[in-house]
């Protein structure tokens, strides 16, 4: 749960104190009190513990997601809940005359609203699920093993794919390898800060991840470096797919903290045919010193 979310939710949070503020407005306005005698404490309870639970729920979904359609929706429809949640408390500490009992006879309305939107809430968020079901098929492969997640990307560790690598050489099993290197990436965390540097890496995990097919295996193989196998394809076309994700990192906009001015990196990268002849780590060392080179180039 993130509380810093809140200040990114206020026109749901104004909508939720305004529906509580009418609940309030129309008891107050429209309601006489009971005498205290006759308040059903037991009842009071209950269903004050309905209202304070719902808020409870209101503000659990805005601390844990983003705003959007779904976030929007689950917020209305919970607080169209409670607005009923909180008449139903209200009655126990008042009364109406005949011509405000209509608030009474319509007081249960808003609640059956409230599980309709929600509804149309859980349906979409089931829709997203699915496809964040997706991208985590993507990442992991055919295989399973969240011991070895790194913390930062949530992607794989190098020791992982190393194995998994080591397994298709030793079956004889087309594959390329794609390492890509974000360009001064040690400048970017002296400039922004390490902990927007994390973000930033994050974030380009999450791209490479949606240019995955299912069968890949991306992972986090060193700092600010990123390797990638990918079965069954020719190292022409791995060539062509890091070029096109070179392309796609270029134009992502990432911004800092608050500020509103985009900033725009780039990455370098290199590719290989997975060869029984040659060792993994003789490969490896191969595409990393290309690497290197191309950076001294640069500078």
């Amino acid at each position: 749960m993130d509380f810093s979310l809140l200040t990114r939710h206020r026109g749901l949070l104004a909508f939720v104190l305004l529906v509580l503020g009418l609940a309030v407005t129309l008891c107050v306005t429209n309601g006489q009190l009971k005498d205290i005698a006759e308040v059903e404490w037991l009842d009071v309870v209950g269903e004050g513990s309905i209202c304070l639970l719902t808020l409870c729920w209101i503000t659990a979904v805005m601390i844990s997601r983003p705003p959007g359609k779904v976030t929007a929706l689950l917020v209305a429809g919970l607080s169209f809940f409670n607005f009923s949640a909180m008449l139903d408390v209200f009655d126990e500490f008042t009364f109406y005359s005949d011509a405000a009992h209509w608030l009474s006879v319509v007081e249960s309305i808003p609640a059956a609203m409230g599980m309709v939107v929600m509804s149309v809430a859980l349906y979409w968020w089931h829709q997203e699920q699915l496809a964040l079901n997706k991208q985590l098929q993507r990442r992991e492969m055919w295989y399973r093993a969240h011991d070895q997640i790194d913390v930062i990307t949530q992607l794989y560790r190098a020791d992982y794919w190393r194995a998994r690598a080591m397994e298709l050489q030793e079956q004889g099993v087309k594959a390329a390898v794609v390492i890509l290197d974000i360009n001064d990436f040690s400048q970017f965390n002296l400039r922004y800060g390490h902990a927007e540097g994390d973000r930033f890496l994050k974030e380009i995990s999450q791209l490479i991840v949606m240019n995955l097919r299912a069968v890949d295996l991306a992972c986090r193989y060193a700092g600010d470096r990123f390797v990638i196998l990918m079965p069954e394809i020719a190292a022409e076309e791995a060539s062509e797919f890091a070029r096109q994700l070179e392309c796609s990192i270029r134009n992502v906009a990432f911004r800092s903290g608050g500020q509103t001015t985009a900033i725009f990196h780039s990455v370098r990268s290199v590719s290989a045919q997975l060869q029984q002849q040659v060792t993994l780590a003789e490969m490896m060392a191969g595409l990393n010193r290309q690497l290197d080179e191309s950076s001294r180039q640069a500078a």
